[in-house]
């Protein structure tokens, strides 16, 4: 009998080994699931990490700059390519840069435009159709895909002066986009304002008066410079918190060429104020700016028998700032046409153009603009629909 614990306890723990043989796959089983378990959520936590980082790649937190990164409208002129031969508003704060700062700006602008005199008729008898317009008359035919990028320098050379130039660059053609704006309109039951009846894609820019053209475009050209700008600047209200207002005077150079729709081939004057206001109770968030400009233009080549007219340009932006870095920008721009009244426009009628997109800061000096125009206006004299990008630099 004294044996017998012994030879229970020896029983039992071959009972209890026998057990974990039998169940060795089951704790493998389990322990592999607790492991691939244990390894999932080491994935899911290595992938929101690599997920964060890249966030913080790509949007980087605010940082506290020494200086306001760029700031005011988009610098984008009116896209109507008849008016674009001429000297155009290019929209501005109303401050100055900091003292001895030069300024690089690369602004790219591509615009569709459809617009016409009603009847449109046969764009492929064109002779016909416009010599038959009436006496004293301007008759416009435009179909056309526009690419405009600028280089623009703005230099302030002292405290009430800044200096600056602007070299464009044109091409115009047949383009892509035709059948997408026709698609849109048809998704949305809106006007396609006739053009339905021209062929996709196609080229032609006519301007006639008197049965006699001024511009007769029907072949797409190469990418070529366009008139040069030169610009001065100076503030009016120097120190007044909050509120920055300035004049600035350009002249247009005849270095294009209308041939090519490149420039008007005469020397065109612009004055402009240019105001910009931070009310105090938005903590600098919001910022207002309004530009208001009057051009007086020049005779342009072959422009015996086509008279001209001043042309008044207005533009209202909102700027709001989301961040030290993202803002977003909305803006209005209004302007006069360069024709005297006619009957049939459009050429003489107020145009209206809407952007809005948004301005990100890559660092102190350097920011991006990108933005969307439409028409507001209905008087086919706007184009239907553009892209706005631009890039600032500046130093120091």
């Amino acid at each position: 009998m004294a044996g017998f614990p012994i030879q229970r306890i020896r029983v039992e723990e071959r009972l209890l080994n026998a057990a974990r043989v039998l169940n060795a796959p089951r704790l493998r089983d389990a322990t592999g699931m607790l492991h691939a378990a244990g390894m999932l959520n080491a994935a899911r936590k290595l992938r929101r990490a690599v997920v964060c980082s890249l966030l913080l790649l790509a949007f980087p937190a605010s940082p506290a700059y020494t200086q306001s990164p760029a700031t005011g409208p988009f610098m984008q002129r009116d896209q109507f390519p008849v008016r674009m031969l001429f000297l155009g508003l290019r929209p501005e704060s109303g401050h100055l840069l900091p003292r001895r700062s030069i300024q690089w700006a690369v602004q790219f602008d591509y615009a569709n435009t459809y617009a016409s005199t009603f009847p449109v008729g046969d764009t492929l008898i064109a002779d016909d159709y416009y010599r038959a317009a009436p006496a004293d008359e301007y008759r416009l035919y435009v179909d056309t895909e526009s690419l405009r990028l600028s280089v623009d320098l703005d230099w302030r050379v002292a405290s009430r002066l800044q200096v600056g130039m602007t070299l464009p660059f044109l091409k115009h053609g047949g383009g892509f986009l035709d059948g997408v704006i026709e698609g849109f309109h048809g998704a949305f039951n809106l006007t396609n304002g006739g053009r339905e009846w021209a062929p996709r894609n196609d080229y032609g820019v006519f301007v006639v008066r008197n049965r006699r053209f001024w511009i007769r475009s029907v072949e797409s050209t190469a990418f070529r410079p366009g008139d040069l700008v030169l610009r001065m600047k100076t503030p009016l209200n120097l120190g007044r918190e909050g509120f920055d207002l300035a004049f600035a005077g350009a002249v247009k150079l005849p270095t294009g060429n209308l041939e090519t729709l490149t420039g008007s081939g005469g020397w065109d004057l612009q004055a402009a104020l240019f105001a910009t206001w931070r009310p105090g109770w938005s903590k600098q968030d919001m910022v207002f700016h309004v530009n208001l400009a009057h051009s007086r233009l020049g005779k342009p080549t072959q422009g015996e028998g086509f008279p001209l007219r001043s042309i008044t340009t207005l533009v209202l932006a909102f700027e709001y700032r989301t961040t030290g870095r993202l803002a977003a920008l909305l803006q209005t721009l209004v302007n006069i046409g360069p024709f005297p009244s006619s009957r049939l426009g459009p050429l003489n009628r107020t145009a209206i153009e809407a952007t809005a997109g948004v301005r990100y800061a890559l660092s102190e000096s350097l920011s991006l603009d990108a933005g969307l125009t439409e028409n507001l206006s209905q008087y086919q004299n706007t184009p239907d629909v553009g892209l706005h990008i631009g890039i600032v630099w500046r130093t120091p």
